[in-house]
């Protein structure tokens, strides 16, 4: 994908440093490589660089999860947060189903705060719908 007006971009620190790192090439054209993001996430991310506004209704809810870790290493951290809000207030039920995996991603990343806020964590552990015992979901949280 290539794009020709990136200054929008740089508000995202990320981008920031990443385009000012890059050489021009002969057609005084800036190439960033960005291998492990899909290109479905990358429009997302463009979108909501351009237009402010990221309608998480519109996709299945394993994207919205990816779009969170994309947009945690573009240094999006307001976006980072609306998506976790917008997933324990709409999403819970896939959350619960998806707990370790949610988990896991959260607490190898300093910037999920809404995931790892002990209230988000209470409330899906009371949930009698999760088919497993509370010390086995602590501890799989402790590690």
């Amino acid at each position: 994908m290539k794009l020709k007006h990136l200054e929008k971009l740089s508000i995202s620190l990320y981008f920031h440093d990443k385009l000012a790192n890059v050489i021009k090439d002969n057609n005084n054209i800036k190439t960033i490589n960005l291998k492990n993001i899909s290109i479905e996430h990358f429009e997302v991310i463009l979108k909501y660089n351009y237009r402010g506004v990221c309608l998480l209704e519109d996709f299945e809810t394993s994207f919205i999860f990816e779009l969170t870790l994309v947009s945690h290493e573009f240094l999006l951290d307001e976006l980072v947060k609306n998506i976790e809000t917008y997933l324990i207030e709409s999403q819970s039920s896939w959350l619960r189903l998806h707990f370790f995996h949610v988990y896991q991603k959260s607490f190898q990343n300093e910037n999920f705060m809404n995931f790892k806020s002990e209230n988000a964590l209470v409330s899906i552990i009371k949930r009698d719908d999760l088919q497993m015992k509370e010390a086995n979901i602590w501890k799989h949280v402790i590690e």
